[in-house]
């Protein structure tokens, strides 16, 4: 047997282990896969702190009828055959359901393995149409989708004269997927980018895409991909002498952490509520009470979704009837339609795995905090 396969085996059996002690416990399980040791780890983290803070808080009122939800995470390190490896064992060890994955490659290559398990992944990070359209029975979507933050991100630019628009993007499905939906928004208006540059997938090796973009001289530049590598290309066309506005989409709400006060004045795409006042929204002062009882009581774009997630997750696994079994949640999960979370809807339906098209525009302070 191969090196690759042995290591391959030990990592799935060490996961097992390691879940063993915490599913005898559990009495709902949810099981996520995610990044938690690569280039977006910190984003995961701090997307998984709002969800555990408020399945923890479900739990200290008493849970679902008297029954505690446990989610257990491993790590993928952002690779999707990581990914494969860590939801066979999350649906071998009778996950109810999966919640808030990231990365479109990786959740392409589960949608076999939902389908097959007959179990709903609710709730992920990522955008991509091909996640939605044509419709992927099982996946859930709370956030909008990658073209609804260009889309925006695009009208704002044109409504203030910018024309002139580059790229870069990251090299995976999820880039040039984005990049796709870049293209379509500067058509509907007459334009096309003005340069294009690829970013590998797992890395912040920008310098092929740092030298295209600014030997173009665009007014803006989009990058579509993860934070590290926006920040080291926003790093190396600053260098360059290039002082265009910067847009990055949610999935780069992070950039402060990797670029400090040089973030100042990007402007972010968001798929969730500002969570730093509540301005009339039930959710965003439900969401600052259960965060600022952390040790860690910041508030952030990142766990506000990961808490809404938990917040819906939680809202199907309410309207299920017990037993619960996959099967009912999926039922479930299709019938909500204006699902109120506390001022951010969500619905689904036949055909529709889409719950939300909500975008707002960001602009980061040189403190890491966002104005709007």
């Amino acid at each position: 047997m191969p090196a690759s396969t042995l290591r391959r085996a030990g990592r799935v059996l060490a996961m097992l282990a390691v879940m063993a002690p915490c599913l005898a416990s559990a009495d709902i399980l949810l099981g996520h896969s995610g990044d938690l040791s690569g280039n977006s780890a910190a984003l995961t983290k701090d997307y998984l702190r709002g969800m555990n803070a408020y399945f923890d808080e479900v739990n200290r009122r008493g849970g679902i009828r008297g029954e505690k939800i446990k989610l257990v995470s491993l790590d993928d390190g952002f690779m999707p055959d990581r990914t494969v490896q860590n939801t066979k064992a999350l649906i071998d060890q009778e996950a109810l359901a999966l919640v808030g994955y990231r990365g479109t490659a990786n959740l392409q290559k589960i949608i076999p393995l939902i389908q097959e398990a007959g179990i709903a992944e609710i709730g992920n990070t990522a955008g991509a149409k091909s996640l939605r359209d044509p419709y992927v029975e099982g996946m859930f979507h709370l956030r909008a989708s990658t073209s609804d933050e260009i889309e925006a991100a695009v009208n704002h630019a044109w409504t203030v004269g910018i024309t002139r628009i580059g790229a870069a993007y990251q090299d995976d499905p999820f880039g040039k997927e984005a990049l796709e939906a870049l293209n379509a928004a500067l058509k509907k208006r007459g334009a096309a980018p003005v340069a294009v540059g690829p970013v590998p997938r797992g890395t912040v090796d920008v310098a092929k895409a740092v030298d295209l973009v600014a030997a173009s001289a665009p007014q803006a530049v989009f990058y579509l991909g993860q934070s590290k590598p926006a920040a080291a290309v926003i790093k190396g066309l600053v260098a360059k002498g290039v002082r265009s506005q910067f847009f990055v989409l949610s999935v780069a709400s992070g950039l402060h952490a990797d670029l400090g006060e040089a973030a100042s004045g990007v402007i972010v795409t968001q798929v969730v509520p500002y969570p730093f006042s509540e301005r009339g929204q039930t959710v965003v002062r439900e969401y600052q009470k259960v965060i600022a009882a952390l040790p860690d009581g910041n508030f952030s774009f990142n766990s506000m979704e990961g808490f809404l997630n938990a917040k819906l997750m939680t809202a199907v696994l309410q309207k299920t009837q017990p037993p619960l079994t996959r099967a009912k949640v999926l039922a479930t999960v299709k019938a909500l339609h204006n699902e109120d979370l506390g001022g951010f809807s969500v619905s689904f339906g036949r055909q529709n795995n889409q719950g939300s098209r909500f975008v707002a525009l960001t602009m980061i302070r040189k403190d890491g905090t966002f104005a709007r």
